[in-house]
C-alpha cells in the first residue's frame, strides 16, 4: 500500500500544480533551483505559450549541464533532438490519455483517480541517454515528490510578489533549508561543460596517422538520433537509436556508418571511426560537423593530422536520416 501512498502523492501535487498555473508566469528558461537533504534539483517550468506544458527536473553539477545544453538555439533540428535525447532528467507532463504510459493508467485507476479530456492528464517520464524516454518507477516517482513538495510553496511565494528575481539579468529561483526554508534570487551559476576536448593517448597509433598520405578529399561527419525507440530484450526500457555517419563531400555517398550500441562511449566511437576512414581513405583536407559532441571528439585529432575542422548545418544529413527512418519504418 505504501507504493500507491506515493504516487496518489504525487498525482495530488500534480493537481495541485495544474490549479496554479505557474507556466503563466515564468518562461523555460527561467530556471529554478532547490537544495533538498544537500542535493540540488534544477528545473525548468514548460507551457508559457501554452503547449508541452509540464515541469523538468534535473540534478545536480551534470543535470545542470544537460539543462543548460537544451536551453540554446541550435541551428539544426538534429541537434537539438540530439540534445534532447542526450538528457538524464525526470519530467512531468500534462498531455492526452494516449500519451500516458500504460502502468501510470493502471495507477491511476487503483488510486480510483478521474481525467478527461485533451491535454488533462497527467504522466511522467524518464530521460536518459542512449535510451527513449520510458515511464518512471516508484524510487523516481518518490524524487518528484519531493521536489514538488518545495517547488510548489516556492512558486506560490514568488507569484504573490514574496520574492523578486530579475531573471533577464541572469539570477534564478532558489530555495533552501537554513533553518527554514528560505526562497531567495541568486545569480544563475556558471554554464557547465556538456562536452569537452578528448586527446588521443595512444601515441604511436596518432603518430601512425599523422604520417599517413594528405588527400584532397572532404568529408562531412555526424552523430544523430534517430525518431522512435526499439526493443531490446538486454535492456529494461526501449533504446534509443543513435547513428554515426561519415559521407564524402564531393560525391554524397556515405562511406561509413556505425549504429552505436548504449554501451558504447561516444566520444571513442568517434575517434574510432575517423580513424578507419584515415586508414582508408588516406586524411582528409577537411571536414564538416554539426554536433558539438563529434566536434569536441575529433578537434585534437583533426589538429595533429592537419584536417580542417568546420562547425556548419548539414541539411544534407537530415535528407539521410529521413530516409534512414523510413526504411527503419517499414
Amino acid at each position: 500500500m505504501q507504493r500507491y501512498e506515493v504516487w496518489r502523492q504525487l498525482y495530488t501535487y500534480a493537481d495541485e500544480w495544474i490549479q496554479l498555473k505557474p507556466w503563466e508566469v515564468l518562461w523555460s528558461n527561467d530556471f529554478v533551483a532547490l537544495e533538498i537533504n544537500e542535493k540540488t534539483y534544477y528545473c525548468t517550468i514548460m507551457g508559457k505559450l501554452g503547449d508541452c506544458i509540464g515541469v523538468s527536473i534535473y540534478e545536480g553539477e551534470e543535470g545542470y549541464a544537460d539543462l543548460c545544453s537544451i536551453a540554446h538555439e541550435y541551428p539544426d533540428q538534429a541537434i537539438a533532438q540530439y540534445m534532447m535525447f542526450e538528457q538524464n532528467c525526470l519530467t512531468f507532463y500534462m498531455g492526452d490519455r494516449e500519451e500516458v504510459p500504460k502502468g501510470q493508467k493502471e495507477i491511476i485507476k487503483k488510486l480510483g483517480l478521474k481525467y478527461r479530456g485533451k491535454g488533462h492528464w497527467p504522466y511522467f517520464l524518464s530521460f536518459v541517454p542512449r535510451f527513449y524516454p520510458y515511464e518512471i518507477n516508484d524510487q523516481q516517482a518518490s524524487v518528484i515528490v519531493q521536489v514538488f513538495k518545495h517547488l510548489i510553496p516556492l512558486m506560490k511565494a514568488y507569484m504573490n510578489h514574496e520574492v523578486a528575481v530579475d531573471f533577464d539579468n541572469g539570477e534564478i529561483l532558489f530555495a533552501h533549508d537554513h533553518h527554514g526554508w528560505k526562497y531567495e534570487a541568486i545569480q544563475r551559476p556558471e554554464e557547465q561543460e556538456k562536452f569537452y576536448v578528448v586527446d588521443l593517448e595512444d601515441q604511436q597509433y596518432l603518430n601512425y596517422l599523422k604520417e599517413l598520405p594528405q588527400t584532397q578529399n572532404q568529408y562531412i561527419i555526424d552523430l544523430a538520433y534517430l525518431s522512435g525507440g526499439f526493443i531490446d530484450e538486454r535492456y529494461d526500457r526501449p533504446v534509443s537509436s543513435l547513428v554515426l555517419l561519415v559521407m564524402d563531400l564531393l560525391s554524397q555517398e556515405i562511406i561509413n556508418i556505425y549504429m552505436l550500441k548504449p554501451e558504447d562511449d561516444e566520444d571513442s566511437i568517434c575517434i574510432q571511426q575517423l580513424s578507419k576512414v584515415i586508414e582508408k581513405f588516406g586524411k582528409p583536407q577537411e571536414i564538416f560537423v554539426r554536433n558539438p559532441r563529434v566536434y569536441s571528439s575529433l578537434v585534437s585529432i583533426c589538429d595533429t593530422c592537419q584536417i580542417d575542422v568546420h562547425i556548419t548545418s548539414l541539411p544534407m544529413m537530415d535528407d539521410v536520416l529521413g530516409q534512414m527512418e523510413s526504411f527503419m519504418q517499414m
